[in-house]
């Protein structure tokens, strides 16, 4: 049996902030083979650490999963990062928001203020898209003006997330965050209002 025989029907989607209360969806996923590292897709032994570290301490993995106010090597100021479910009744994925107050710079290492992962039976569903738009919405309230979120270049469907939400290309080429070879699309977002 898959999630998509016991699939309910999809309700609004929302943005949960990460709990106890609702992270056995989150280790379902995990056991299920989901990175919420779109990077680490496929790696079985991530995923099956991330689980193991899960299980022996729900309370400390939870705490690791919310890095807020951490420093990131080799920047001067904290790193902010606001992390949320998406949750359409049940868990779908992850997205987070992630800025220096003051400043649109990101430390070399952290690729665009946005990063996001849907689990596979919640893909093309719009889940991502409607989950971008109640990001952005987040990322006006926090007082930002411009975002740059990047996609890989070979990626249709998160490119169609991204232009769906506005987004403007501006760059091509690899990013530091990745292997020199895998080519990025740059995209600028402007934070609104959900309408």
């Amino acid at each position: 049996m898959t999630f998509a025989d016991t699939a309910k029907p999809p309700g609004p989607v929302t943005l949960l902030p990460p709990d106890l209360e609702n992270l056995s969806g989150f280790e379902a996923a995990l056991a299920a083979g989901w990175s919420p590292d779109p990077r680490r897709a496929g790696d079985e032994t991530y995923v099956r650490g991330e689980l193991q570290r899960l299980r022996q301490d729900r309370a400390n993995f939870l705490d690791d999963l919310i890095p807020d106010g951490r420093r990131h090597a080799g920047s001067g100021s904290p790193l902010t990062t606001r992390l949320f479910w998406i949750w359409d009744g049940e868990f779908c994925g992850s997205i987070s928001l992630r800025f220096q107050a003051g400043t649109e710079e990101l430390p070399p290492e952290v690729s665009g203020h946005v990063g996001y992962s849907v689990v596979p039976w919640k893909q093309r569903n719009g889940h991502a898209t409607n989950a971008l738009r109640l990001l952005l919405a987040l990322a006006a309230k926090e007082g930002l003006d411009r975002l740059v979120i990047l996609c890989d270049e070979d990626n249709e469907a998160s490119r169609r997330v991204i232009e769906r939400n506005d987004g403007e290309l501006f760059m091509r080429g690899p990013h530091p965050s990745d292997r020199p070879d895998q080519i990025k699309l740059y995209f600028w977002l402007r934070p609104g209002v959900v309408v």
